[in-house]
């Protein structure tokens, strides 16, 4: 039986509870919204697979995990759009690009063409958007990106549960050897 699933990159829990606040805050401006109860996350790709499949991704994700370094971006844009979102500065983004792609060239899936980010709310009406402008006026964190996420969309909940996460713990040392052989 095939089963959706996404990749993402995990925040801490600060960050998780930080995001609570915003989309707390979003709500009581503009009331409901799609996107409400989950949870921060920059999404990476979704896919298709069975449980057997699933094997094979899951030691793709360990391997990857086990190579990438852990690092800190500065989320500091906000834009008021159909997606009220929050971006990372330029140095964040090329890192953040940089481990999207890695994962999306070893695990292919769908909905994997989109930069990182972190999603306050999704599909906001015209009217949400102006009534959400300059909500969000002094949005300036660091993020420290050092988890992925494996997680299976729930039909009942609406919405992702996290099956593994995978800590990033990559060696700079054993990385600049691996680098030093070509």
């Amino acid at each position: 039986m095939l089963n959706r699933y996404s990749i993402v990159i995990h925040p801490n829990d600060p960050d998780i509870v930080r995001f609570k606040f915003y989309k707390d805050k979003l709500f009581n401006k503009i009331g409901n919204y799609r996107s409400r109860n989950s949870l921060a996350h920059i999404t990476i790709l979704e896919f298709d697979a069975t449980e057997k499949e699933l094997v094979s991704i899951i030691e793709k994700l360990n391997k990857i995990a086990r190579e990438e370094m852990p690092f800190d971006a500065i989320f500091g844009q906000v834009i008021y759009s159909k997606t009220l979102l929050v971006l990372p500065d330029k140095d964040g983004y090329e890192r953040f690009k940089k481990l999207l792609e890695k994962v999306r060239a070893r695990i292919k899936g769908i909905n994997n063409n989109s930069s990182a980010h972190l999603s306050i709310g999704r599909e906001l009406t015209t009217e949400q958007i102006e009534n959400s402008q300059n909500l969000f006026p002094d949005v300036h964190f660091n993020f420290h990106c050092n988890q992925l996420a494996l997680r299976r969309y729930n039909a009942l909940t609406r919405q992702y549960d996290i099956l593994q996460l995978f800590s990033l713990c990559g060696d700079s040392k054993n990385h600049n050897e691996q680098l030093s052989f070509f």
